[in-house]
């Protein structure tokens, strides 16, 4: 029986499964906040893949990410390529195992097509995925030349095909589960308003902003939530209660919204922070979504990086980084009419942000570039900058988002903020009598974590 084939096969199967590997490892690193290798830019860039709601779908079904079905179709290529292997040294059949690499090649041939399409619909080119499709097709090749036999399964051995193939990627699968739910999924942003008012897609990069929405009563809106939510807005609400409202260290230099609003938000964001990204779309959903003259927030900001920010180790050289350029641009542009367009616009360009696209969405607005450039390099804005770190250090800040909510530190949690929107401010509104009793301590729910530096 040859082996050559299957040799190679087994090869691609290593391959497969360490791309996969890889690509996990640096959606790990997107969703705690740092740059990836192959966010490249606005074209191409696997961030953007990644991010999009075809593979959100696919990790809130299946529990894993895409480069865990990845490499679930990688080992067991791999376990079937051994198979082969070992039976062919044993003497043994390998129909089996021949026609099981064949159905997973041909299955694989239907993944590259699917997700390519979808890659296309997102309008931009993933590498290490061409790098996963290239693998996948040369699979392909192998497994229906390369291998003696029928190409196809002959009557009578197509039990022994599935049950060999079918058996191995649930394996695989199964074993997937545990560090697949333990990625963290891309956020939705307005995903916490009810159906019935929520837009189906928040965008910014639109010159017009998407209209205001009806508000639900607060009744309406918790019964709206899912049971998991419910817990978390009671445990949320437990430590809102009992915590006492601080001082704020300096005084506000930018808000939205009325400085008397019954739900005053202060928040600290770093540019390159995903949790950071979904806070500030979801603010933003909320501020169309409430009353009028209920909510202000204050943006202030808390760069993860060392170059700017006292309260981090340095990594490197003080060159021009995009979490210090990011920060010191929305600084100078505080007082601009357009201040909060442009920055929910570098926010929504997170993926491919660079010192680049930072300046050029600074700039599309009401502040030229030479303004701009004098403001970023004078030390008043250092100054400023400073003391939102000085002010975030005041309530021991292990990550972004930070978020204060009337003075009193809290998870960075939609649902909180937009159920005491519509509770007026009132912690013990008569409509929370529908929770659950709250847990100590809290965690779960909203955001599943910190974006470190």
């Amino acid at each position: 029986v040859p082996t050559r084939g299957a040799l190679a096969l087994l090869v691609l199967g290593i391959l497969t499964s360490g791309l996969a590997i890889y690509q996990w490892m640096e959606l790990l690193t997107l969703r705690a906040g740092g740059s990836t290798s192959c966010g490249i830019s606005e074209q191409v860039n696997c961030e953007t893949v990644w991010n999009s709601d075809f593979a959100s779908a696919v990790h809130d079904t299946l529990g894993i990410p895409i480069a865990g079905l990845g490499l679930v179709w990688g080992l067991a290529a791999v376990g079937l390529s051994a198979l082969y292997l070992a039976w062919a040294k044993a003497k043994r059949s390998v129909r089996p195992a021949t026609n099981g690499l064949r159905l997973l090649a041909a299955a694989g041939i239907v993944s590259v097509v699917v997700f390519a399409g979808v890659s296309a619909q997102v309008g931009v080119v993933c590498p290490t995925c061409l790098g996963t499709y290239a693998l996948v097709i040369a699979f392909a090749g192998v497994a229906w030349k390369g291998l003696p036999g029928p190409l196809v399964p002959q009557a009578g051995e197509w039990g022994d095909a599935l049950k060999w193939t079918v058996g191995i990627s649930a394996v695989a699968f199964v074993a997937m589960q545990m560090p697949g739910r333990a990625t963290p999924h891309a956020q939705k942003a307005g995903a916490f308003l009810p159906g019935a008012t929520a837009p189906a897609k928040i965008t910014y990069g639109d010159e017009v902003e998407p209209p205001p929405v009806t508000p639900p009563t607060l009744e309406a809106y918790l019964a709206s939530l899912p049971q998991e939510q419910k817990q978390y807005l009671s445990n949320a609400l437990a430590q809102y209660r009992a915590a006492t409202p601080e001082p704020a260290l300096y005084p506000a230099r930018r808000i939205y919204g009325p400085v008397d609003a019954p739900v005053k938000v202060v928040e600290w964001t770093d540019s390159k922070c995903p949790h950071c990204k979904s806070l500030v779309e979801e603010l933003a959903a909320i501020k169309r979504g409430s009353p009028e003259g209920r909510l202000s927030v204050e943006a202030r900001h808390f760069p993860l990086d060392g170059a700017c920010n006292p309260a981090i180790p340095r990594r490197g050289p003080d060159a021009p980084s995009v979490r210090c350029e990011a920060a010191k641009a929305m600084v100078c542009l505080e007082d601009a009419q357009d201040f909060w367009k442009l920055r929910n616009r570098l926010f929504a360009s997170q993926a491919f942000l660079s010192t680049d696209k930072v300046m050029e969405i600074a700039t599309s607005g009401s502040v030229a570039r030479p303004q701009l450039e004098a403001c970023m390099s004078s030390p008043q804005t250092l100054g400023k900058l400073r003391q939102d770190v000085e002010y975030a250090m005041k309530f021991n800040i292990q990550g972004t988002p930070l978020v204060l909510l009337n003075g009193r530190q809290v998870p960075p949690s939609a649902p909180l903020i937009y159920s005491l929107v519509l509770a007026n401010g009132d912690p013990n509104h008569a409509a929370f009598v529908v929770l659950p009793p709250a847990r100590a301590p809290v965690g779960g729910g909203g955001h599943e974590g910190h974006a470190h530096p």
